[in-house]
């Protein structure tokens, strides 16, 4: 099979489909990643040696401004290209995860009459997978509700492909995910490869409030936060309690997952499916400005389980956080049911379900 791969901009759309591109490489198929040269897809395919190729595509703005017509004229010239390349390559079939640098490719395979299958992290699909879901072989859903907006296409829940460290960590250690007797539960705080200073500050605040609390903090700030992050924390004098790093590659992130007792993060998909992984319990603050507020909507979904609970952060200070980690650390049967919740909303052969689709569409 010849796959083609797209998706990016942000890390949300380039890693699933960066995953999909290295399993299907080490099954001996023939595979090429095309993205947008201003995202971060282009990197992250030279660090895995996956074949790259750049399109000159952003974001469309707004129609009401110069910079919106230059956006619209740039997707127009990037589906050109996409077509070009598209018909130099001869893919069997694409593979898209979203986000702008795939609507060019969407496009081009469309116009071309390559099979595509699409894949939707979120509970409220982004605009690239419902422009193109009607033609597409099969759109690839993380939440089954999100079904719904894709009327006469076909849908089939397939789960997110998280980093493959990750997952194997994940479903080498379930059996053993259990704090050791005696130990000092640990609050794992994660604001997304971006940072985020909302989550930052208000841990930071918190762990102050909880000091005299038998408490372990393992902060993960972003590169972009550390420095603040850090000068914050000598000032407080939190001491050997909180640990702050800037990024944990998948192996470290894979320890930390297993070691910590809650997680407090942000609502994208693929955090959550990380969580699901690890069957970690978390509180979910959900990014304010995501498209059609879908974090919030993910985050109402793992709520309404009893896998997370939620604060909006208009509502996040010290005080708010810390009657939710009081709730989740002192009822333990809360922590055990999020596990079983998780464990059934978990797809651990979420890559093989992708990969059968793909090879289905090839043959169409």
């Amino acid at each position: 099979m010849k796959l083609v791969v797209t998706g990016g901009g942000t890390g949300g759309h380039v890693y699933p489909a960066l995953e999909i591109a290295l399993a299907a490489r080490d099954q001996g198929h023939d595979v090429a990643y095309f993205g947008s040269l201003r995202g971060q897809e282009g990197k992250a395919c030279e660090k895995d040696n996956v074949p790259f190729r750049g399109l000159a595509s952003e974001p469309v703005y707004s129609l009401r401004t110069p910079r919106g017509w230059r956006s619209l004229i740039r997707l127009v010239q990037a589906t050109h290209e996409a077509q070009k390349l598209l018909r130099e390559h001869r893919p069997d079939v694409v593979f898209a995860t979203g986000g702008y640098s795939s609507a060019p490719l969407i496009r081009a395979a469309r116009s071309l009459r390559i099979p595509y299958v699409l894949h939707e992290q979120n509970t409220i699909p982004g605009r690239s997978t419902r422009l193109w879901c009607q033609e597409a072989f099969a759109v690839g859903l993380v939440f089954a509700s999100a079904a719904s907006y894709f009327p006469g296409a076909r849908t089939e829940r397939v789960g997110m492909p998280i980093r493959r460290q990750l997952r194997s960590s994940a479903q080498g250690r379930l059996n053993f995910d259990q704090p050791l007797p005696g130990s000092v539960p640990t609050l794992l705080v994660v604001g997304g490869s971006q940072g985020a200073v909302a989550l930052n500050d208000v841990a930071l605040a918190t762990a102050v409030r909880m000091a005299r609390e038998p408490l372990h903090w393992l902060h993960v700030t972003g590169h972009g936060h550390f420095d603040a992050t850090m000068k914050s924390l000598a000032k407080l004098g939190l001491g050997e309690h909180y640990d702050v790093k800037s990024y944990l590659d998948a192996g470290a992130m894979a320890t930390a997952y297993f070691g910590a007792s809650l997680v407090i993060c942000r609502a994208g998909a693929g955090t959550m499916a990380e969580l699901a992984a690890f069957r970690k319990p978390s509180i979910l603050v959900p990014y304010p400005h995501s498209f059609a507020d879908h974090q919030r909507k993910n985050a109402e979904e793992f709520e309404a389980m009893g896998a997370s609970l939620m604060i909006d952060q208009e509502a996040l200070d010290a005080s708010t956080l810390e009657s939710r980690i009081r709730l989740w650390l002192h009822e333990s049967d809360r922590s055990e049911r999020a596990a079983t919740a998780l464990a059934e909303w978990d797809v651990p052969d979420s890559i093989t379900r992708i990969m059968t689709l793909l090879e289905s569409a090839s043959k169409s």
